[in-house]
């Protein structure tokens, strides 16, 4: 498992989509997301594959499959988005996978991907599912500029069955101001889960911006 190293904090707004720079930091958050994700809907996949050419998603993917053989496992993707991943787990075999995403207009351009069930999430709350539902979890592109922290954290660890996998990308540019790291050791010495994998690979190609990307089994 490479271990941390140091990293260039990136500022998004030098490196990546500039469509989410000018949060007012004094308004409501999670709406303003909201609304910049649906009103980004109907062009998100076109940004994602030519103005970024993000491989956060086809990564993550192959990671997490390296490391399970069975491919009906139930997934929970969770900030699913318009279902970049979705497309990849199908491409990759797998079977039976949901996905959660707070904006609806996201979500009924995930439907064509292959998603059992597709449901929203309020930001802020508790995911909309019981504990230990799901078999492993996915959370692609959410621990980044304005976005999630790693208290996110414990509701992937409570969706996730015992031995079940959970696999998540950090952009380079959060991982230290956010204190990623400490984060994800703190939860390895309360037995919480164990890190499988912890690599830094590309992930906005054309902006430069890599992520780490990890799979940890939980305990």
């Amino acid at each position: 498992m490479s271990k941390p190293q140091n990293t260039d904090p990136k500022n998004s707004k030098d490196h990546g989509i500039d469509i989410y720079h000018d949060l007012d930091p004094d308004a409501d958050k999670a709406g303003q997301l909201n609304t910049i994700y649906a009103d980004w809907a109907d062009k998100y996949d076109e940004d994602n594959d030519n103005k970024l050419k993000t491989v956060s998603q086809p990564t993550t993917v192959e990671l997490f499959a390296k490391h399970i053989t069975d491919a009906s496992v139930e997934i929970l993707d969770v900030g699913c988005g318009t279902g970049i991943v979705g497309k990849f787990l199908k491409r990759s075999g797998f079977t039976t996978y949901d996905g959660t995403d707070p904006t609806l207009e996201m979500l009924n351009l995930a439907d064509k991907h292959g998603y059992r069930h597709l449901f929203p999430l309020e930001p802020g709350e508790p995911l909309p599912v019981d504990d230990a539902s799901y078999d492993a979890a996915f959370c692609v592109g959410v621990f980044t500029h304005g976005h999630l922290g790693p208290e996110g954290f414990d509701e992937l660890l409570r969706v996730t069955k015992p031995g079940g996998m959970i696999a998540f990308t950090v952009n380079e540019g959060v991982w230290e101001p956010g204190r990623f790291a400490p984060a994800i050791e703190a939860l390895s010495v309360q037995e919480k889960w164990h890190v499988i994998e912890q690599v830094k690979r590309d992930y906005m190609v054309n902006e430069g911006v890599q992520a780490w990307y990890i799979v940890a089994c939980k305990t």
